[in-house]
């Protein structure tokens, strides 16, 4: 009789391992096989039952085509004009030219001064005969004085005078005169402008000022007693210098 071996704990282990296999491996089987034969009807049953609603909707119409009006072929230019000719003109020879007149002497210059009055007759309005004797002059309004030498007497001429604005071209200052500025107004610290009316006769003298604007402090005085000291290029009428009146602003300004 031979003696029995003891089994290992080893294989004891490796038998559980199998049996626990086989029982998963038909469980699994089991399973497998339930569903494959009940999936079928519940599928099919699913897709029976279900309502399946649809609605076609026509797509929207595109808009009309507005036809843009096309644009108009621009119109070619006129044709441009061909120009006139041009005309060569005829180079004529100078014609033979007379020698130029002698110079004329110039007009004696008229005598800046007035001329004074002297009282009497002319020669002209005396005779050769009578004994009644008379002083010769140019005026017969006023007292007569001491016989005066006919050769110094001249002809008496009234000065040309033209109202404002009727001459042809107005006075303009020659030179001017700027007299010291008065202590009142320097003072009180008065500046502006005084208006004046200023007389000027056909030599550029000032023979009358009037002021027609003031400033008071000494300006209105100071300012015609400057302009008595101007010298200006007379107006002129027809050529001729004549006497007119300009309206003259005086400025005052401290420095």
């Amino acid at each position: 009789m031979q003696p029995q071996v003891p089994r290992s704990s080893s294989s004891n282990e490796e038998l559980v391992s199998w049996v626990i296999l086989a029982i998963a491996l038909g469980v699994s089987l089991v399973t497998h096989a339930v569903t494959v034969h009940f999936m079928p009807d519940k599928v099919a049953e699913g897709r029976k039952n279900r309502r399946v609603e649809m609605e076609f909707f026509e797509p929207p119409k595109p808009p009309p085509k507005v036809e843009e009006p096309k644009p108009e072929p621009p119109k070619p230019p006129p044709p441009k004009a061909k120009p006139p000719p041009v005309k060569v003109a005829e180079v004529k020879p100078p014609p033979e030219q007379a020698p130029p007149p002698p110079n004329e002497p110039p007009p004696p210059e008229a005598d800046s001064k007035p001329v004074p009055l002297v009282v009497g007759i002319s020669m002209s309005s005396t005779t050769a005969g009578g004994s009644f004797a008379i002083g010769v002059g140019n005026t017969t309004y006023g007292k007569a004085g001491p016989p005066t030498d006919p050769s110094q007497v001249k002809a008496y001429r009234a000065p040309k005078y033209v109202p404002p604005g009727g001459s042809d071209t107005q006075p303009e200052v020659a030179s001017e005169f700027k007299p010291p500025y008065p202590d009142e107004a320097k003072k009180n610290e008065v500046e502006g402008t005084v208006v004046l009316k200023v007389t000027i006769d056909e030599n550029g003298n000032v023979t009358e000022v009037k002021v027609l604007k003031g400033l008071g402090y000494g300006l209105d005085e100071a300012s015609v007693a400057a302009m008595r000291k101007f010298k200006f290029k007379p107006a002129t009428k027809d050529g001729e210098n004549v006497g007119t009146s300009i309206t003259y602003n005086y400025s005052w300004y401290l420095e």
